[in-house]
Parts: C-alpha cells; structure tokens; sequence
C-alpha cells in the first residue's frame, strides 16, 4: 500500500482544481461563460482576428481588460490539451499516439519525483521506458533508465538492476548524442539553401563532410530521428549536385530502413518520398512521380498542412508532364476544401501561381472544366497581372514563372505595350540575378526567344525565324540539367514556346 499511500498524500496536499470544460456545447438560454463563448466562436469560425473577438465581448480590443481576457483564455486552453484523446482520433498515426503517451506520462512522472513518490516513481519509469524505446523516444527513454539506475543503487539497493539499466543509459547516451549530430547536420546544409547565397558546390560538399563525421554513429544507431536526419543530409548533398539518380537511391534507401521498423511514422517517410518526387520528376519520369505523390496525398489526413502541399506538388507536377486534366483535379481539391482559407499567404501565392498557368492551359484548350476556370480558383486576372509578389526579392529565380505568365496573358490578349514592359522586367532579372557562373542555361536561354519578339514587331514569321535555333538548343538541354531549379519551369519551355507562335497568329 505504500504506492497507494504517496498518491493520497499528494493528491490530498495539492488539491485539484476544476478544469472549466469549454468543449462542451452551448446551452440555449443559460448564462456562459465568455471564455466557453469565445471558444465556439473560434471553433466555429465566427471570430477571424482580434477586433472581432473583442466586438463579441463588448471590449475595446486595444484596451487593458482585453488583453487580460486574452491571456486568462490561453491559460485555460494550455490544461485541456493535456486531455486530448489522441488514442481514438483518425488525426494521430501510431507514432504519435506512442509520442504524446509517453509524453503525458512523463509529466506524471516528474511530478511524482519532484513530491517525493519514489515508489510509483519507479512503477512508471518501468512502464515509460518500454513504451519509449519500442517507439524511439530516446530522450524520455534516457531519462526513465538514469532514474532507475539511480534508484537501485540509492532507494533499493540491486546489482543486477543496476547493472541492467546502467547499460541502457549507456546505450541511449550514445543514441541521443548521434540524434543531435544527424539533425544538426541536416539543419546546417538546409539553412544556407534558405537564408544565404552559399553556392551548390559549398552545400554539396558541406553535406559530404557532414555525412562522413556520421558515419561513426551509422552502425550504432538505428533511430528515427538518426535515420532521417543523416539520410536527409545525404540526399541533399547528392540533389545540390544535381546528381538525379544518386539522390533517388538514398531515399530508397532511407525509406527501406524507417519501413523495417515498426514505429516509424509515415509523415517521416513521406518525407523521403516526396524528395524523391522531385529526383524523378526532374528525370522526365513523370508517371512514377505522380504515382508516388499520390501515395502520400492518400497517406495524409485531407485537410492538413501538408495535405495541402503535397496537393501543390501533385499540381506543379501535373503542369510540368502537361497533364492539365490531373493538374485541374488537384486544383479543385485545394480550392475546394474548407481548411484552405487558413492556409498562409505565402502558400497561397505559390498556388495562385500553378492556378495562373492552368488558367493558360485553358485557354489554349487544354482543359475541359465543368465550371468556368476562374471562378473555381477565385481567379482574377488583372489582380495577378498588377500583383507585387513575395518573390519580388528573390534572387535565384523564382519570380521568373511570374513574369513569363504575366506577358503570355497580355500576349494573348494583343496587349503588346504591356507584353513588352513584362519583356523588358525579364530581361532587367536576368541581367541582374542571373550570369554563366549561376548556370539556368535553359532558362536564359527562353527569356532571349521572349525577348526577341519586340524585334519581331509581334508577327510569327519573323519570331519563328529569330528563335528557331534556340529552340532547338533548349530542347537539347534536359530538364534536369544541372541548373534548373523544380520551381522554375513550371511548364515545359518548348511548350510554352508553342503558345506564343499561337498567340502571335
């Protein structure tokens, strides 16, 4: 009884506090409270932004009892998540559940150790550690085999205890050290793709060296948070050089180990499987592409985050195989779905942009929609044609699709002045961002052909003579080629190249 014993004592001296319940439904006539208020007004959708939820409680939303309100309400909300059923929602894979269980129990842990409970103490750091390392939660795993070492040498003296957890300790002290080293490494090639102008070869060859400092750890550590990060590292080195194949076979490689293990979560392989998307789709191997993206969309719960970008990939893939029939499916799965006005803006520009050159694609006959285009991906052109976009600052050629969409509509529209303002900031971009070192040979090299039709006065014959060696030239340069970036030619250029001698008939 002695377990039983400490639980009283703490229970008893600590008394619980009612948890307020905001969850549950409103009732018609009652006086709620306006915390619970609030909570279904948000649930619900009904209160968008601060002014809003301060119009619903008759508060100035600048003033001091709003801001107080908003505090009291984040507090109250931090205990409930502590409660969530995450064992019977579709919204937790297996791994998760495994995460947050072990997660919970560590905090009944702590705190049976910080009141001085050392008996049920140990009864859970049992429980813990089996359920953290069956799932590769190392660092709770640690931390349950450190307080069980300690036990049996400090509160009930055991050798052989010891001696068993001790081992563990050891053990799970080399797993986590070699789990921070992989994703410090996968962190320090992915940043300065991100936030510096570090060239491909530097990123390439600072992966090689990170990948060769892992693998001392590669046979000793078979974890998740290993395996991902020190394949991850690897299948970036392999992709800055544009080495297509190479990079295929680490995420082979990476998703045959995470899908030998029994706890991995299929978020962590979709990881893998969607970089290999990119591998195949930049290889001209589209069907597989498609194929294998719609593994994971299936995969992933619809309406989440990454539902949503693996829906945005399915689209930039579609565009690029010109499969504008699939394209225009998983437009109207984006479009459609009820989570999407949550999404950031960011993402929705870059989905505006795929719905743009749909748009196109439409208009050149391409697609047979059931409804108008436009009013299904709430279109509107002369917004995108006078848009300032997030790309504006890039500077590795991102605003480039931008642009050439730009002038293809004033093109087809017989706007030639405005066609040639959008000509001469395409050429400014390239002048100014890109150069022979940077590479994007095939790019370049269809901003010219654009470029040229000024010198054309806009008649066919005379384009197609200006830019039919080129054409020939980009059409010898595979999509893959070390220069071209996933995000750039969203359409291939040899078509794109087709609908401007049929917008200049």
């Amino acid at each position: 009884m002695t377990d039983l014993k400490e639980f009283a004592q703490v229970i008893d001296g600590y008394k619980l506090r009612q948890i307020e319940v905001l969850t549950r439904p409103l009732r018609t006539g009652a006086q709620e409270t306006r915390y619970k208020i609030m909570y279904h007004a948000l649930a619900e959708g009904q209160v968008r932004n601060k002014a809003e939820a301060a119009k619903l409680l008759g508060l100035d939303a600048k003033g001091r009892p709003f801001r107080r309100f908003l505090m009291e309400f984040r507090r109250r909300l931090f205990a409930p998540i502590l409660f969530l059923d995450t064992e019977n929602s579709p919204n937790f894979n297996p791994t998760q559940k495994a995460n947050f269980e072990c997660l919970r129990k560590l905090a009944t842990f702590q705190t049976l150790v910080y009141r001085h409970c050392p008996e049920n103490a140990c009864i859970l750091a049992k429980t813990i550690i089996e359920l953290a390392i069956n799932n590769d939660v190392t660092l709770v795993a640690l931390e349950m085999a450190t307080f069980l070492k300690r036990y049996y040498v400090e509160r009930v003296p055991d050798s052989a205890q010891y001696l068993y957890y001790k081992e563990y300790v050891e053990r799970l002290r080399l797993d986590w050290v070699a789990e921070n080293k992989a994703m410090e490494s996968y962190q320090a090639v992915i940043a300065p793709a991100v936030k510096s102008k570090s060239t491909q070869l530097q990123i390439s060859r600072r992966a090689q060296a990170l990948v060769d400092s892992l693998s001392v750890y590669k046979e000793k550590c078979n974890t998740i948070i290993f395996v991902s990060g020190y394949y991850a590292t690897k299948y970036i080195g392999e992709m800055s050089r544009f080495h297509w194949h190479d990079a295929i076979a680490v995420c082979d490689e990476a998703i045959r180990i995470l899908d030998e293990k029994s706890c991995t979560s299929p978020r962590i392989m979709a990881v893998f499987k969607v970089h290999k998307v990119i591998c195949l789709t930049m290889l001209d191997r589209y069907v597989e592409a498609l194929q294998l993206n719609s593994e994971v969309i299936q995969a992933e719960i619809e309406g989440s985050r990454n539902w949503f970008l693996y829906l945005d990939n399915q689209m930039l893939v579609s565009l690029k195989a010109t499969n504008y029939q699939f394209a225009y499916e998983a437009a109207i799965k984006i479009y459609s779905n009820k989570n999407f006005a949550a999404m950031p803006e960011s993402i929705k520009e870059s989905w505006t942009l795929l719905a743009a050159y749909l748009i196109l694609a439409h208009r050149n006959q391409l697609i047979n929609p059931d409804i108008p285009l436009e009013k299904v991906l709430n279109f509107k052109l002369s917004r995108f044609l006078n848009q300032v976009p997030n790309y504006s600052k890039d500077k590795k050629g991102l605003n480039v699709p931008i642009l050439i969409a730009q002038f293809l509509f004033l093109l087809q529209a017989k706007e030639f002045d405005e066609a040639h303002n959008k000509l001469i900031a395409l050429r400014k971009y390239r002048v100014k961002h890109f150069n022979t070192e940077d590479g994007y040979y095939r790019t370049q090299l269809f901003i010219r052909m654009l470029c040229s039709v000024v010198g054309t006065s806009f008649t066919k014959k005379m384009f197609l003579k200006k830019t039919s060696d080129m054409i020939k030239t980009v059409t010898q340069i595979p999509k893959g080629h070390p220069d071209q970036h996933f995000k750039i030619e969203i359409i291939p250029y040899e078509v794109l190249w087709q609908w401007v001698l049929n917008y200049l008939d």
